[in-house]
């Protein structure tokens, strides 16, 4: 018997504000080509807003906690809507308050 092949979910780049909630990092107004969206019951899912990404850094290698409050592209592995991050980077436009 062979064991089963497993696939790695692909690589994804999003952008958006990075926070401190809860105690836990959370990417908000997340936007790229693989950032999840929700919809709204009010607008007949018309309208799409972005859903907060949990924003994991397992090799605590990112310092994470210099860029809560910025605009960031963090690269990774999103799985339901947690990112496994591997690198970020600060944009230079800051978050909207």
């Amino acid at each position: 018997m062979t064991p089963a092949a497993t696939i790695d979910p692909p690589a994804s780049t999003i952008v958006g504000c990075l926070a401190f909630d809860d105690g836990a990092f959370r990417l908000k107004d997340a936007n790229g080509t693989n950032a999840p969206k929700s919809r709204n019951w009010k607008s007949g899912f018309l309208r799409k807003r972005s859903e907060t990404i949990d924003v994991v850094d397992a090799s605590h290698s990112l310092a994470l906690a210099a860029h809560v409050g910025q605009r960031v592209e963090i690269a990774g592995t999103l799985l339901e809507r947690e990112m496994q991050a591997r690198s970020l980077q600060r944009l230079a436009e800051p978050c909207k308050k």
